[in-house]
């Protein structure tokens, strides 16, 4: 067992020095934040984990200050928010872990979060037509849900004896409640589920090794909508979009030197985000509109190191 509690003294100032200024935005606050992690072994290679731990989310500058800035891609003004509060979050996880032998796992576990005050982006619809996102603070939120964690080497055959396959996937049930604001929907940016595979190539001999990853996460909440009674504004959500990132490296010059070829987003989808016609959540091209996208491209790089 491993516990203890982490002591913080938080001060930031934001804008004038002066309390007259409405600029003025002082906090200061002390956190204390236990944590706890206690390890039970069933046997030499499997072990039963709890954890529990208090962490904070603190309000970043750009979100504090009082500033108005034009965002040309969302079509809107951006404002900070003095009055943001900082997010306590309690964080539980209970895990299962079983290590076959050396470079392989195989893990499940569930865990729990609770969110008092989250800060979350929010669409406010202006007089004259004027579209303004801010920073507010909710009442609570939390998530819950279940991961898997898997790594195999696939030497069962002579052919695959340099490969290692591992995969990730986690669902995530999320809720934000607000009374005030009469709020009960997912919490912004956080995805339903995630999912990440990779395959993995390394033949010491030569020096070679070489890294096949894919990811993908579900749809989330992107910027939230209009919030007042009655005006219609609908969440703007991102919508999923896989990734497949390659890359490949070699020892050369007696192991001292390496080259490494990185190929980022091979598969290039362009991604949308979208509001919601419906109530379906999940992204219909042909009928959801489309409030801006994005193609990032795909990415080449290779360098070169040399060790001393």
């Amino acid at each position: 067992v491993v516990w203890g509690v982490r002591v913080e003294n938080y001060d930031q100032l934001v804008g004038s020095t002066r309390k007259s200024d409405p600029r003025f935005t002082h906090s200061r606050v002390n956190d204390f934040l236990p944590g706890l992690n206690a390890t039970y072994r069933l046997s030499t290679k499997i072990n039963l984990r709890l954890s529990a731990s208090q962490t904070v989310i603190r309000p970043e500058l750009r979100e504090l200050a009082f500033l108005n800035l034009y965002d040309f891609e969302l079509n809107a003004s951006v404002q900070g928010n003095p009055e943001l509060k900082r997010t306590k979050v309690s964080n539980f996880d209970l895990r299962y872990e079983l290590y076959p032998r050396f470079g392989e796992v195989f893990s499940i576990g569930v865990f729990y979060k609770h969110f008092a005050d989250p800060i979350e982006q929010m669409f406010n619809e202006s007089s004259g037509g004027a579209s303004t996102f801010n920073f507010k603070n909710t009442e609570k939120a939390q998530s819950y849900g279940a991961e898997l964690e898997f790594r195999r080497q696939l030497d069962f055959t002579p052919a695959l004896r340099n490969f290692t396959f591992q995969a990730n996937a986690a669902y995530i049930y999320s809720r934000v409640t607000d009374k005030i604001f009469d709020l009960d929907r997912p919490l912004q940016g956080q995805s339903p589920y995630t999912v990440n595979l990779g395959l993995m190539y390394d033949w010491q001999e030569q020096g070679l090794t070489a890294t096949l990853l894919f990811n993908q996460i579900g749809e989330r909440i992107y910027l939230v909508g209009d919030i007042s009674a009655g005006a219609g504004s609908p969440d703007i959500y991102e919508a999923p979009r896989p990734l497949l990132d390659f890359q490949i490296s070699k020892k050369v010059i007696k192991r001292k030197g390496e080259i490494r070829l990185n190929i980022a987003d091979i598969l290039n989808q362009t991604q949308y985000f979208y509001q919601n016609t419906d109530d379906k959540t999940s992204f219909q091209k042909a009928g959801d509109p489309i409030r801006f996208s994005r193609k990032w491209g795909t990415t080449f790089g290779l360098t070169f190191g040399y060790a001393l």
